[in-house]
């Protein structure tokens, strides 16, 4: 069961309880860490509770400023704070006014901390990540809506035990080639749609022949690449539409059911041009490589932002 689907169902649940509905977005969101705390505990294990209510806090201010259904009060405080949020260059002005501004109600927590920085992340085009000891902002990539969500969970299980297996021997494949690739672990609990790939941070190591390796004084000669596997697989599985959000791949999840050749297919294409790209790159230019690697019918866009060259 993946962390990050717990949440989101969790806080959906809280959101649309009836129980809830003459609460407001803070209180839901206090609610929210309560249940998705005991969701994790029978679901997968006891877990840190500080660094739990970060991971819950950040999930339900994210669903809150991207809900397809707000409630009225969700509507009011959404618009307000996007109103006032997008007036402000830099996120420390920003929290100082709203400090000053709601001294009466404000704490220095988790909850409000997280809104505030969900809020002005959502008006300057950024998404809020966290790991265990700092929160940080990095260029907005997406976000998967939770009817789409709830349209991928009959075959989350599948496709993630699919996708592991297939990334094994994928794994293979690069050390066959010379690189060597391994991961460790991170603080982040994920988003749905990476499936638990963006939990570990994935890196190759550039074999000691590689070109750029012993190129000098242009600044490239690095021989440790990340392979935001993560981002990789939420792209093959449920890709960015033209309204920037994620929706489930329409030949994949064809008539929701997923088509297992389709996938591998896929996740065949795209797994692979990343590592064609990094082999050809072993004996030449990277610019050079991009073409070869376009000549060939891989895919190239969108692969290359932490490359040398």
């Amino acid at each position: 069961m993946l962390p990050a689907y717990l949440f989101r169902a969790g806080i959906d649940w809280v959101r649309h309880h009836k129980d809830y509905a003459s609460s407001n977005p803070y209180a839901r969101c206090e609610q929210a860490v309560r249940v998705c705390e005991k969701l994790f505990e029978e679901n997968l294990c006891k877990a840190d509770s500080k660094h739990l209510e970060v991971a819950v806090v950040c999930a339900y201010w994210e669903e809150f400023f991207h809900a397809e259904d707000p409630l009225q009060d969700e509507k009011e405080w959404r618009d307000g704070l996007t109103k006032r949020s997008g007036q402000y260059d830099s996120f420390e002005a920003w929290q100082e006014w709203f400090k000053t501004s709601y001294a009466k109600v404000f704490k220095e927590n988790n909850i409000w901390t997280s809104l505030l920085m969900t809020a002005w992340a959502n008006t300057h085009q950024y998404q809020l990540v966290y790991t265990e000891d700092s929160w940080d902002f990095l260029p907005s990539r997406s976000y998967l809506p939770t009817t789409q969500m709830w349209r991928l969970s009959p075959h989350l299980n599948t496709v993630t035990d699919v996708l592991k297996e297939f990334w094994l021997e994928e794994v293979k494949r690069w050390e066959e080639s010379g690189f060597i690739v391994d991961d460790e672990n991170t603080h982040f609990l994920g988003r749905v749609e990476c499936l638990g790939f963006d939990t570990r941070r994935y890196m190759v190591t550039w074999p000691a022949r590689a070109k750029h390796l012993a190129t000098e004084g242009n600044g490239s000669g690095q021989n440790r690449e990340d392979l935001d596997l993560g981002n990789t697989v939420a792209d093959l599985i449920a890709p960015v539409g033209d309204s920037w959000y994620r929706r489930p791949d329409s030949v994949i999840f064809a008539h929701d059911h997923v088509d297992i050749t389709s996938l591998l297919n896929r996740a065949t294409y795209v797994f692979g041009s990343k590592r064609r790209l990094f082999e050809l790159a072993l004996d030449d230019e990277m610019p050079k490589a991009k073409l070869q690697a376009q000549a060939e019918g891989w895919l190239v866009e969108g692969l290359t932002n932490a490359l040398p060259g």
